[in-house]
């Protein structure tokens, strides 16, 4: 019974560390016509200052193995969190420009810390190939959660009159939670040294596969927040949407693919993981392309809601997908394919806000749907490389190599 209560727990650090991050991510959209309108800056320049958050989401990522290895995951979770907390307040204190882009900076680290530590906790915990990819999907319901529950509260609160700051006061009270999940919670312990990346019988080459597939995880967390970011200010310019109407399509979205993320979590336990990616990545091209140019707010909605659906299992099941693209996933791998992946949420601020300075928003918005064409071009390369059907394939009982009998029988 305590050895399930701690996995319990140690799942609900890796569900929050999902959320935490989630929280931060999926709101920029509503986020950013407040700010501008705090500092009185155009919503391109407050876009190119959010790259500070994705860049302090980003490093902590790439180092998450040294990291870990250094100071173990309860310590980096607590820590992270006291920073996010003394941010938020220093944010109150001194609500200025400057201490904005520092403040975002140091949140967003603490999310990055916290996305790696969840993702290695639910790889960790799940060795069986179907379970971690159930799990990984059930684990980022969690960020899709942040989404819908966010959207509601903040669309309503900034119709009410809140300012900025009111979301990052959110952020600080997700801190302290993770602060009295963390204490008195053992973690378990990371190998001393990660699997040499050379060739040899134990640890094999990743293959082609697996690096498109890295490639596919930047194009998609490049497409999906640009299209979050910028789709509530389209429907204002476009349709003369009000703030709260603006930001009921988000969380159409965020709602919808939630209810994906539950259903999806048994999908892939029936239903080739190959054959599932290519399907949702379809499905989603042809709904982001309709989102992004029709002229009726009825099928905007509708597309925004079948994009969440379509994206609800994408994330999780291409870093499912690449691990498993080696017989047995060196934690280097997962690393690999988190740190390549999330280096598109470093740069879907600073592509878009660029698009948005030079073209208008039309084409800021639209930037979501050519990353979105690159991921499906690169998954169905990878789907044609890949080894990950044949290296986890069962044996039928017929193929299987005779036992050899006992001398005794």
């Amino acid at each position: 019974m305590e050895k399930n209560t701690k996995r319990l727990r140690m799942n609900m650090v890796a569900w929050l560390s999902y959320f935490f991050t989630g929280a931060l991510v999926s709101t920029l959209g509503l986020v950013i016509g407040p700010v501008s309108t705090a500092f009185g800056k155009d919503p391109g320049f407050i876009g190119q200052i959010f790259t500070l958050m994705n860049l302090g989401l980003f490093l902590p990522i790439l180092l998450s193995g040294i990291l870990m290895r250094r100071f173990g995951l309860g310590r980096l979770l607590i820590a992270g969190s006291i920073i996010t907390l003394l941010t938020c307040a220093a944010l109150f204190l001194q609500p200025t420009l400057l201490m904005f882009s520092i403040g975002v900076t140091m949140i967003g680290a603490t999310a990055g810390i916290m996305m790696a530590i969840g993702s290695y906790l639910v790889v960790r915990i799940n060795e069986d190939p179907k379970l971690r990819s159930a799990n990984l999907i059930f684990t980022d319901l969690f960020f899709a959660l942040a989404g819908v529950t966010l959207s509601v509260v903040l669309g309503y609160l900034f119709r009410l009159g809140a300012n900025w700051l009111t979301m990052y006061a959110i952020m600080g009270m997700l801190a302290m939670l993770m602060i009295l999940l963390c204490l008195g919670q053992p973690f378990p312990s990371m190998p001393k040294q990660d699997a040499p990346l050379a060739s040899t019988a134990e640890n094999p080459r990743w293959g082609a596969a697996a690096w498109l597939l890295c490639c596919a995880l930047f194009a998609f967390l490049l497409a999906e927040p640009i299209f979050t970011m910028w789709l509530p200010s389209w429907l204002k310019q476009q349709f003369a949407l009000g703030e709260l109407n603006a930001a009921y399509y988000i969380t159409t979205y965020w709602t919808v693919k939630s209810i994906g993320l539950f259903i999806n979590q048994f999908t892939v336990r029936f239903v080739q993981l190959r054959t599932y990616l290519l399907l949702s990545t379809l499905g989603g091209m042809i709904s982001l392309g309709i989102a992004c140019n029709s002229q009726s707010p009825g099928l905007i909605l509708l597309c925004a809601g079948l994009f969440g659906f379509c994206n609800s299992g994408l994330f999780s099941g291409l870093m499912s997908y690449g691990s498993l693209q080696v017989k047995n996933s060196p934690p280097t791998l997962t690393s690999a394919l988190l740190t390549i992946g999330t280096m598109g949420t470093l740069r879907f601020s600073s592509v878009s806000s660029f698009a948005y300075s030079r073209f208008g928003l039309y084409w800021a918005l639209n930037s979501s749907t050519l990353a979105y064409g690159l991921l499906l071009v690169l998954l169905m390369l990878a789907s044609l490389l890949s080894r990950a059907e044949r290296l986890h394939l069962v044996p039928r009982q017929e193929d299987m190599p005779a036992t050899p009998r006992s001398s005794h029988s």
